[in-house]
């Protein structure tokens, strides 16, 4: 988002550790685990908060709770008491649903199955009760990384793949993916526009991480026979997980309309970026 954005607006951003790659013309190192927000605040002085950071490893947080809870959920309240009048935008996640539910919708009552989704529910909370113009997303991001060091869903796939390496996917699971790329379009929009609460911005079709890794090994001319079929039930995972995360994003799409992407979409989006680049 820094590099799409740059043109656009003045950005300002933080991580709690700088990398080579980074494209930010202003950065700042900050951890948010830091008892008070003021220096960032005072640094960038903003007019809307786009909180992206949090602890996704969800075994991770399983296994620390206080800590995740701090970072994904604490830190929506401490930017809350350092800056009152920025505007939050804070990313949320499809965690915060029970199993069982299928494209389900901002009407649909939470109750996440493990600890990453409950702190995505707590930073929800204070969106909730803060009874101003800040809101909330549900998404799901695929994307890549500019930061090398780091490697999400599809670049595992890819890389993995693209070495000849065996991979298995779950068929059982499905999600409504979004690219980065997309949903920074959609940012854009919403800090134009007035909307609060929370809302559901991800892809308008559930796909299992199965037929989504094929797609996009397909596209890029990668040999998919390396994907195996897999279930999620097969796997012993520190914390829980639900199959099914698919979102519904009708209320969005109709009340605003906005079209957001479908699977092909979504697909040509991530192999458009991705060729870009090759694995060794």
């Amino acid at each position: 988002m820094v590099e799409k954005w740059q043109k656009k607006f003045e950005v300002f951003a933080t991580d709690k550790e700088n990398f080579k790659e980074n494209p930010a013309k202003n950065f700042m190192v900050f951890d948010l685990l830091n008892k008070s927000y003021d220096m960032l605040m005072d640094w960038s002085e903003p007019d809307v908060i786009i909180h992206c950071a949090a602890i996704t490893n969800v075994d991770y947080c399983e296994e620390n709770p206080e800590q995740a809870m701090a970072v994904n959920a604490d830190s929506v309240r401490k930017f809350f008491q350092s800056d009152v009048n920025a505007r939050l935008i804070f990313i949320s996640s499809d965690a915060v649903f029970p199993d069982g539910l299928h494209l389900a919708s901002e009407k649909d009552g939470t109750a996440p199955v493990n600890v990453y989704g409950k702190t995505k529910e707590a930073g929800e909370k204070y969106i909730w009760n803060s009874g101003k113009n800040h809101i909330a997303i549900r998404t799901t991001i695929v994307g890549k990384n500019i930061n090398q060091s780091y490697h999400g869903f599809v670049e595992w796939i890819v890389q993995s793949v693209s070495s000849d390496k065996e991979i298995t996917l779950f068929d059982d699971a499905l999600f409504t993916p979004i690219t980065i790329w997309h949903l920074a379009d959609e940012l854009v929009w919403i800090i134009n526009n007035d909307l609060k609460g929370v809302i559901h911005i991800a892809g308008i079709e559930p796909v299992s991480k199965y037929d989504f890794g094929r797609k996009i090994c397909a596209e890029l001319g990668l040999d998919t026979a390396l994907i195996h079929r897999g279930s999620i039930d097969d796997v012993d995972f520190q914390a829980k997980r639900s199959k099914d995360q698919s979102m519904d994003t009708k209320y969005y799409q109709r009340h605003f309309q906005r079209d957001l992407p479908t699977t092909n979409e979504t697909v040509d989006m991530i192999v458009q970026h991705f060729k870009e680049f090759t694995y060794a």
